[in-house]
């Protein structure tokens, strides 16, 4: 069983390894705070969901209009939706996994009692057309 420090820790390696390879293209990350404090999912949650993406590889993972749900974990769902509004933007489930790792970089936030929250969006490395969003469902 993987416990919730461990997976932090791949998460963290994850975001090193996104910090330390050259990207092209820019990240605009959103931590949507226009949403509010009820659409937080929980970041625990997500990071499982991260490992999972991150475990998938190369495999595609392809959007749509309307959004697909890449993983959900509890009430936390990671998902992927066409940024130009045609479906099939796709990026590898890897790519995928660094961008919701540059969410949970960036707009996780610690409730009083310590639990951790996380929501954003973020641009999938190697297809800006992705966006990849977090979020409690």
């Amino acid at each position: 069983m993987v416990t919730f420090a461990s997976s932090i820790s791949v998460v963290f390696g994850l975001l090193a390894l996104a910090s330390a390879a050259p990207s092209l293209q820019g990240r605009d990350v959103s931590c949507r705070d226009d949403l509010g404090a009820p659409d937080f999912g929980h970041a625990s949650e997500a990071v499982e969901c991260i490992n999972y993406l991150a475990g998938l590889g190369n495999q595609a993972c392809v959007s749509s209009i309307s959004g697909v749900n890449f993983c959900r974990r509890g009430s936390t769902q990671i998902t992927g939706l066409s940024k130009t509004g045609k479906n099939g933007a796709t990026s590898s489930c890897a790519n995928v996994a660094r961008a919701a790792g540059a969410i949970m970089d960036r707009c996780t936030r610690q409730a009083a009692d310590g639990v951790l929250f996380v929501k954003g969006s973020n641009e999938a490395w190697g297809n800006g057309d992705l966006l990849v969003d977090i979020r409690k469902v």
